[in-house]
């Protein structure tokens, strides 16, 4: 994978949207491959009458060579906040609650075992690329709420880095758009 192609984090639905231009240039400029797995993070806030429902996020890797699709599912495991509250301080918000993923260390060996899968096909000369992906889907405590459904998603792909934005305040009645958003998000 020469690049990292596209990365959505989003609740319930993906989302076309516009992503921070910081945040565009390190996906584009990210080589999936070398990104260490141990390291990755994500992180959602939301209203604190939404939660993420169990085993809701996950984090979707597909590789394209020789006309062939290879994709992987990886069910994200959550992580206290306390683990990651300084690296997530100024996100926090009145009314809103974080929550932060990473990758189980038990699905650390099927993805390695896909990386050396596209590391073969690049050392032998097949153009490949790839995509990233992360979802969250979520669910309510009590009726649904009025008005906008404000939603932001983070990824962290090195320490130093920290969180990079992929959402912020991105509204999910205008991402559903007409459909119903009571099936979309059931109650917990």
């Amino acid at each position: 994978m020469n690049k990292l192609l596209l990365l959505g984090l989003t609740l319930s639905l993906s989302a076309c949207t516009a992503i921070p231009v910081k945040t565009i240039y390190t996906l584009a400029t990210t080589d999936p491959i070398t990104v260490d797995p141990k390291i990755i993070r994500t992180a959602a806030r939301m209203p604190d009458w939404l939660e993420p429902r169990t085993n809701g996020a996950s984090l979707e890797i597909k590789a394209e060579f020789a006309g062939k699709e290879k994709q992987e599912i990886f069910i994200l495991q959550p992580i206290p906040l306390s683990l990651e509250s300084s690296n997530l301080q100024a996100e926090a918000k009145l009314g809103y609650k974080l929550y932060v993923y990473r990758l189980n260390p038990t699905d650390l060996p099927r993805l390695e075992a896909f990386r050396e899968t596209v590391k073969a096909q690049k050392a032998a000369g097949i153009k490949t690329k790839g995509s990233m992906s992360a979802g969250m889907k979520g669910c309510r405590k009590g009726e649904l709420k009025d008005g906008a459904i404000l939603v932001s998603n983070y990824l962290r792909l090195n320490a130093e880095q920290g969180y990079l934005p992929v959402l912020v305040d991105y509204d999910l009645r205008k991402q559903l758009d007409g459909k119903n958003l009571v099936e979309s998000l059931p109650p917990c």
